[in-house]
């Protein structure tokens, strides 16, 4: 990375710290992508390091805790509304006799609960 590109960032860090200072989730999701950075820059990705630099710097200007929580609450809502299409479509199956679709269905289903804990714990996360 260049020194002019370097400098900008430090500048660009400067003026977001008092922004995020209000916004503790927004303060860890941007270390986050900090240290997403430096093993891309280990790793000599530079195409990972351009994208990261961009979503450091939206996070930096655009994010507040309530947008984050509210984003992470509707995505429990969607991830809900699938696992009920899933349930919905088991019945479905069962109904028909379609014990093999039934077990496929099934192994969906554990795989899209799995993910609704892991979306309910990060919402925890950023909450706390």
């Amino acid at each position: 990375m260049g020194m002019n590109r370097l400098a900008v960032l430090v500048l660009m860090g400067c003026f977001a710290a008092p922004a995020l200072a209000d916004n503790p989730a927004c303060q860890r999701k941007s270390a986050e992508i900090e240290r997403q950075m430096e093993d891309a820059r280990e790793a000599g990705n530079s195409n990972r390091i351009r994208g990261l630099e961009k979503a450091l710097s939206q996070v930096k200007e655009n994010c507040t805790d309530t947008a984050l929580i509210a984003d992470k609450k509707k995505d429990i809502v969607d991830q809900q509304k699938g696992i009920d299409e899933i349930l919905e479509e088991i019945q479905k199956k069962q109904s028909e006799g379609r014990i093999d679709k039934t077990r496929k269905l099934e192994r969906k289903l554990q795989r899209e609960r799995d993910e609704l804990e892991v979306l309910k714990g990060e919402l925890r996360d950023i909450e706390s």
